[in-house]
């Protein structure tokens, strides 16, 4: 699928308005559906639908299937269409292509893939929708038009242990709107605690606390909101080229790890240099730590009566860190019903389509921030919908003279870790550390760039 890729950066900078012509939009009584307009009924609200024509959809659940089924055939009694269902909550480009499948959920990667395939969602259906916290995940794909609307998260989150924090006598009382403790909102708040973590008692559960927050660099993809720091987000030009390493906000985020490693956050008499973030949730091992939606933390915290609070990162310097996310979300293929398409964009892109999801599945979903208390959802989901707003996705430029390789391929691919431990052990300086980055992108685009 990688070939396929003619050109993500040529997708990112060079889309021309209106690009392929897919159908011409019209409305009233007299649109004629012919294959290649979509007909807007402006009395109904809806869009006219051509009979028996026959589409494949794959949908997140079986509740979310009927639902919609339902909510079809009352805005179109008397039709006849041909639905094929699959009950799958997310596809690969290829898997789409391979089960003929028009409408489905996939992640931005995969939609990009597709960029000339997917049908763009009639104004009609996104005019009044809000974007608060979540612009930033459809900001690439969905530059000039709609072409993918987002619907759920994977990705590791900053957590903290709300009752041990309480229990150790921290002020956890006032959050920030953010989810964090308005008196430990900041790395320097964490810092402090680190550095004072040995002089008072830290008990809790009749257990020594030893760890604060149970720093690996085990693994590149959770380490990367820590090189955010300093505001330095990769290729923010859009340009594959340029990573940004030579840039004062990069040299930032590395003082923040020269920072962080002057203090310790593990008091183990042999400090453990391994993941430990499943130990923070199901072991209780430290008040900090990342977790995810896979970690099963609403159970662990009825059976161990404990209360787990999801939030972004704490800021460094006022700087807001954000981790990476794997974002899903609705596309459809162009297809011979191009009105029929946009009707069922239109209901599966309505406000019970959400909740239906929200009670039928196990999937955090995207939802901004300005709606989150509308709907019904544990705190924690809730928490996590709002975590996930302080965000981003991975890059998606591609490298100028090699387009089925991706800019970020170099943060997947590169021996780099041991240099940010260096940092982190005070055994580099940043500006080493700097330059040392710049070579190794150097040497990784000569390779690749070809």
């Amino acid at each position: 699928m990688r070939k396929w890729m003619i050109g993500i950066l040529a997708v990112i900078l060079t889309i021309v308005g209106g690009g392929y012509v897919y159908s011409s939009y019209v409305s009233g009584d007299f649109c004629r559906l012919d294959g290649n307009t979509v007909c807007y009924d402006t009395k109904n609200e809806n869009f006219k639908v051509e009979n028996r024509s026959k589409i494949t959809m794959a949908l997140p659940s079986k509740a979310i299937q009927d639902w919609f089924i339902d909510q079809f055939y009352q805005s179109h009694p008397g039709h006849t269409v041909n639905f094929d269902f699959r009950i799958i909550e997310n596809l690969s480009a290829q898997q789409a292509l391979d089960l003929g499948v028009d409408i489905f959920y996939t992640d931005t990667h995969q939609a990009a893939l597709l960029y000339d395939y997917l049908v763009p969602f009639d104004s009609r259906i996104d005019s009044e929708k809000s974007t608060d916290g979540i612009s930033q995940f459809t900001e690439i794909i969905n530059m000039n038009e709609i072409l993918f609307r987002p619907f759920s998260y994977q990705g590791l989150l900053f957590v903290y242990n709300k009752t041990m924090l309480e229990n150790l006598g921290y002020d956890v009382g006032s959050l920030t709107e953010s989810n964090l403790p308005l008196s430990l909102s900041r790395w320097e708040d964490l810092i402090e605690i680190a550095k004072l973590w040995k002089s008072k008692p830290n008990v809790y559960n009749k257990k020594e606390i030893q760890i604060i927050f149970p720093f690996t660099f085990e693994e590149k993809w959770q380490f990367y909101p820590f090189l955010t720091a300093g505001e330095w987000h990769m290729f923010s030009d859009n340009d594959a080229t340029q990573p940004g390493f030579e840039n004062e906000k990069f040299l930032e985020s590395l003082n923040f790890i020269a920072d962080i490693g002057k203090v310790t956050w593990d008091h183990n008499a042999i400090p453990k240099d391994s993941w430990l973030y499943d130990k923070m949730i199901n072991q209780q091992i430290s008040p900090f730590g990342m977790a995810g939606p896979w970690m099963f933390t609403e159970q662990i915290e009825e059976l161990n009566d404990v209360d787990y609070i999801f939030s972004a990162f704490p800021t460094y310097k006022d700087h807001q860190l954000t981790p990476l996310v794997i974002v899903t979300g609705l596309v459809a293929l162009k297809n011979d019903a191009p009105s029929l398409t946009q009707e069922i964009l239109r209901i599966l892109s309505k406000t019970e389509a959400t909740q239906i999801a929200l009670d039928s599945t196990k999937k955090v979903l995207v939802i901004p921030r300005d709606h989150l208390a509308d709907f019904e959802m544990s705190e924690n989901r809730r928490q996590m919908s709002l975590a996930y707003t302080y965000s981003e996705i991975e890059p998606m430029v591609a490298l100028p003279e090699n387009t089925a390789k991706l800019g970020f391929d170099f943060y997947l691919e590169a021996d780099f870790m041991d240099i940010l431990k260096s940092v982190f052990r005070q055994e580099l300086t940043p500006l080493e550390a700097q330059q040392q980055f710049i070579r190794l992108y150097e040497s990784w685009l000569s390779e690749n760039n070809r």
